[in-house]
């Protein structure tokens, strides 16, 4: 072995037989030793990461990337590698190209990758998958120790290596057969992402599904830099700080910040501003910047940053980034790419300094640790992250701060965002995977006719234990009535059928489904699935006939008699009545008197005529006195 010889755990030991007998035994093997010590040193402290990014330059890119925008998406990854990081790139047609030879990222290999980038194009024939696959794993050897292995994979087309049919069908089948499983091997996840949708996007699905790694489909290639980023951000696991309002604050422990801002054609230059009020641009910035302009961003470095709030003068992007290099780091462990709609995951954050982790409780007392997340539905509500003994949390106080993750999450893609606020700092780290749906339910109309419906339940054999699952369904009325729907065995694993007629239910009814099982990860699965709106086609019960109408013959106006007049107040009355009394009263009085002077003149007569004459008499004898 020579004087710069370096032991490099990642690759076999490979001794002849009369080296050994010249090397002394104890030595080689306390070299073994120590290669199997720094692997787990290294597995305890943080794996670093080792890119092969394979970018395909067939001639049908020309039609899907005609700007060539794989070059400034290259470059944008390229920029973001750590420095402790190892990375290569290769490019692929008929035959396969190392671009980027495989090395240490550092500023010399980054500014190699940079100009190299330049010469990708599409002047290839064919695709040949099968080949840069092999071709960039081959060192791979064992499983994973200190480097954590990524391959990240564009492709537009399909495995194509001929024009003969059988020859492309059978290197597909070498790369599910053979390759895939010593990728699993080598514990290497494979990110794809297909350029087109004529792409083979089950052979891509299939590779990043089962080792882990990320599959993107992208339309457009003026994503391809934004899709970079988020596998990056899986690749390279940074540390960042939050960008709020086009905001960010930098503290003392923080050596080396960069910051990536995404522009818009036709935008104003992106400017910065330090917390002193010192502005530039990439025309102005000073000596401690390295400044990389871009189609479609602004990738700058600052070494040495100055502590304290600095602006951007830019246009709000969700996808700016401020990642940065520090000894003040927020940990979090790595959720996987993909897990199922309904299963609960715990993910544990903590924080170290130059390596070691922090328990002091005056520092953990302060830190703030919340969680968002954007899903299919948009933005959710932040969630506390607790170091304390609920809710998954193993120890209280222990610096390792709990959340499950999980629940209250839509099926579909999903970023978690992790963000921490101290007295003097302030750190953020992203997630991206996948929530996949257990069961897929599918209602469509029956062929035996429009009132009939098929519903169909399709487990995703990937992430379920099939055996383990027990389904139920029901319809529910609007008035809480509910009748059982009889699931019969499909023709797959797994899978169940059923048919609803329509024309037995009255009314609008709701179809509910409940899967409980298990994953193939061993977790419990009990969930809901999405309830369907079934509308019934049953007829109405008739109305009850109406009551016989009888004919009757038309009425006569009636004449209306002219009102009486009105009546006397009962007080008039009363006086009338009085008056009646009195005359009647006066009446039978003159009577009484009439008869008695009837009666006295009767008697007078009676006694004789003198009488009269001598009343007669002196009346004469009066008069003639006089």
């Amino acid at each position: 072995m020579g004087q710069n010889a370096v032991l490099d755990c990642e690759r076999p030991v490979m001794v002849t037989k009369g080296i050994i007998t010249i090397m002394n035994k104890a030595l080689f093997a306390g070299l073994l030793l120590a290669c199997t010590l720094s692997a787990q040193a290294n597995a305890e402290t943080g794996a670093k990461a080792d890119a092969r990014i394979l970018i395909d330059v067939s001639g049908s890119m020309h039609k899907n990337d005609p700007q060539n925008l794989r070059r400034p998406a290259l470059r944008l990854l390229v920029g973001l590698l750590p420095d402790d990081a190892r990375a290569g790139v290769w490019t692929f047609g008929q035959y396969v190209n190392m671009l980027i030879p495989l090395g240490q990222v550092d500023a010399g290999w980054k500014r190699k990758a940079r100009a190299e980038a330049a010469k990708i194009a599409s002047p290839g024939q064919f695709t040949n998958i099968e080949d840069v696959i092999r071709r960039a794993s081959a060192d791979w050897e064992g499983p994973a120790t200190i480097y954590r292995r990524h391959l990240i994979l564009l492709t537009d087309g399909v495995v194509d290596i001929s024009k003969d049919p059988k020859k492309n069908a059978a290197s597909r089948k070498r790369i599910l057969e053979e390759l895939l499983p010593k990728l699993k091997l080598h514990n290497a996840a494979l990110h794809t992402i297909a350029l087109s949708e004529r792409a083979d996007h089950e052979l891509m699905q299939t590779l990043s599904r089962e080792t882990g790694g990320w599959y993107e489909q992208v339309n457009n290639a003026e994503q391809l830099q934004r899709i970079f980023l988020k596998i990056f951000e899986k690749v390279g696991r940074p540390d960042t700080v939050p960008l709020k309002d086009n905001k960010f604050l930098v503290d003392n422990s923080i050596q080396e910040v960069t910051l990536l801002v995404f522009r818009k054609e036709g935008a104003e230059p992106t400017q910065v501003i330090t917390p002193s009020g010192e502005q530039f641009d990439a025309k102005s910035a000073p000596k401690s910047v390295s400044w990389h302009r871009d189609v479609g961003y602004d990738m700058l470095t600052i070494t040495k940053p100055e502590t304290g709030e600095w602006r951007v003068q830019a246009a709000l992007d969700p996808d700016n980034r401020v990642i940065i290099v520090t000894d003040l780091k927020m940990i979090s462990s790595q959720l996987p790419s993909r897990f199922v709609l309904g299963e609960s995951l715990p993910l544990t954050v903590n924080f170290s300094n130059q390596g070691k982790q922090i328990t002091r409780k005056d520092f953990l007392d302060v830190v703030n640790l919340k969680s968002g997340h954007v899903d299919a539905n948009g933005a959710g509500e932040e969630r506390p992250i607790l170091d304390d003994g609920k809710d998954g949390d193993e120890v209280s106080g222990d610096g390792n701060f709990t959340l499950r993750v999980g629940e209250g999450l839509a099926a579909g893609k999903v970023e978690l965002i992790v963000t921490a606020q101290g007295n003097t700092f302030q750190r953020e780290q992203r997630q991206l995977f996948e929530l996949a749906d257990p069961m897929v339910m599918k209602v469509q109309p029956s062929a035996q006719g429009e009132a009939e419906w098929q519903v169909s339940l399709i487990p995703d054999g990937e992430v379920v234990d099939l055996d383990s699952l027990e389904l139920n369904a029901s319809l529910i009325s609007k008035t809480g009535e509910e009748q059982p729907v009889m699931l019969l065995p499909g023709i797959e694993q797994g899978m169940r059928e059923a048919r609803i007629n329509a024309d037995n239910l009255l009314g609008d009814w709701t179809l509910s489904v409940s899967v409980k099982g298990r994953t193939r990860a061993g977790s419990a699965l009990d969930l809901t699935l999405d309830p369907v709106a079934i509308e019934g086609k049953a007829a109405p019960p008739p109305p009850p006939p109406p009551e016989p109408i009888v004919e009757m013959p038309p009425k006569e106006e009636p004449v209306v008699e002219p009102p009486p007049p009105p009546s006397e107040p009962e007080v008039v009355k009363e006086e009338d009545d009085f008056m009646f009394q009195v005359a009647i009263f006066g009446g039978a009085n003159l009577l009484l008197i009439l008869t008695g002077a009837g009666l006295f003149w009767f008697i007078r007569r009676r006694k004789g005529k003198p009488d009269f004459q001598l009343e007669e008499e002196n009346e004469n004898q009066e008069a003639a006195a006089k």
